[in-house]
């Protein structure tokens, strides 16, 4: 007989073996203890104390449920003493794990069974330990608080058209919902919460200011600014025509002035006082990604010092909003000779882009997978916030990754 009360005595058929030594081996390498017949009945032993050591010497019993199980000779008897135990299945003294198709009927019917039939292995791995760590809280609370379900239904049906069409009616919608793996965000439904920013955003251009995004790679800088140019028609008071320049795709001073005149309409060449002229009657909101490419240099301090001009006042004729990196006070080094400030300093309200919260992560994946048959485990979530840090461009490139992985 066995030392000492053990977490489980798992009951199995003798033609399903190898199954139950499998979900032996994986819940003894994850802690808990386990009587096997396979691997404790040895030679010398008596079959029947044994057998009686398992029903009653261990906190819980597992049944190994297949057609084979509900066909063998002894198994009633090992899962109706456990059941005995706990007629109302309380304590979860008795779990079944189904292996194999079947239908329990009558008592052992009605005991809710983990089901790993048709499953890959890391699948059916992590349902037997998240069955089994469940059962032992009694409850399946999730560690994180959930989300209000109205706007849990209001992201999700944001989402919807931005995934693509439904199919015949009851398919389930298996579509990848973490997407786009690179660049900015395209698709405003597939925003997740930054109304909060968005509206300080405007609120601050409004208010007659500039607005610099700073933050780290990977943050979402570039998205947030193609979500301001979509928006700046209904949420600026002072209508403005958006335009969007991305420095790092401008090599030089001269591209940069070419590429700000092509898109606001003005000649060719067009710099200096001629340009104050060209956009004196004009309304712009100027938004530039990668600022730091204008510290590089083929850009000279003018650059910086016409943007100011021209953007200062509440009627001016440019209104900033640029991303960078790092604050615009330790951005631009040359702006302090000779005692000078820089020409962008105490113009701009900087807003800081801070990484996602792990609730906001759990959050984010709730609302991607609510439409799909794929869930992810409390562990896997873990995992990802642990690697990808609260950057949206890392965590959409981890989810990516595990649904495929789980599609599959």
């Amino acid at each position: 007989m066995t030392d000492g009360q053990r977490d489980f005595f798992i009951s199995y058929a003798t033609p399903d073996g190898v199954w139950a030594e499998w979900i032996a081996w994986i819940l003894e390498e994850s802690g808990y203890t386990v009587h096997l017949q396979a691997w404790d009945f040895t030679a010398g032993k008596n079959f029947v104390l044994e057998m009686n050591e398992g029903a009653t010497g261990c906190d819980r019993t597992i049944a190994v449920l297949s057609d084979n199980y509900l066909q063998a000779n002894f198994t009633q008897a090992e899962w109706a003493a456990a059941f005995r135990q706990d007629p109302r299945s309380r304590d979860s003294r008795l779990i079944s794990i189904r292996i194999g198709e079947c239908k329990p009927t009558g008592l052992l019917g009605q005991i809710i069974y983990i089901d790993i039939v048709g499953k890959a292995e890391e699948d059916a791995e992590r349902s037997i330990l998240e069955g089994i760590a469940a059962a032992l809280k009694k409850r399946g609370k999730p560690e994180n608080r959930p989300m209000f379900p109205q706007r849990l239904l209001a992201q999700v049906s944001k989402l919807r058209p931005a995934l693509g069409k439904g199919g015949f009616p009851g398919r389930v919608h298996t579509e990848n919902p973490f997407l786009p793996l690179t660049g900015a965000v395209d698709e405003a439904a597939q925003f997740f919460d930054c109304d909060r920013i968005l509206n300080r955003i405007f609120e601050v251009l409004n208010s007659g200011s500039n607005v610099a995004l700073i933050g780290d790679r990977n943050m979402g800088k570039s998205s947030l600014l193609r979500e301001v140019a979509r928006r700046a028609e209904q949420q600026l008071t002072t209508p403005r025509q958006p335009v969007i320049i991305n420095l790092v795709m401008l090599f030089s001073e001269e591209e940069f002035y070419e590429e700000l005149c092509a898109q606001t309409g003005i000649a060719e060449d067009t710099r200096g006082n001629n340009l104050n002229r060209a956009l004196r009657d004009k309304r712009l909101l100027l938004i530039l990604d990668e600022v730091e490419r204008i510290v590089q240099d083929e850009f000279s301090r003018r650059v910086r010092d016409q943007l100011r001009g021209l953007s200062e006042g509440k009627d001016a004729p440019l209104r900033l909003v640029l991303a960078a990196r790092d604050s615009l006070e330790n951005l631009f080094p040359d702006s302090y000779d000779d005692g000078m400030v820089s020409p962008l300093h105490g113009i701009c309200w900087e807003e800081q882009v801070q990484p996602w919260s792990a609730e906001m992560v759990h959050q984010f994946i709730d609302i991607r997978l609510a439409s799909t048959p794929i869930r992810f485990s409390n562990n896997e979530i873990t995992n990802i916030i642990s690697i990808c840090e609260g950057r949206p461009k890392d965590l959409m490139q981890l989810c990516n990754a595990l649904f495929r992985e789980k599609l599959s």
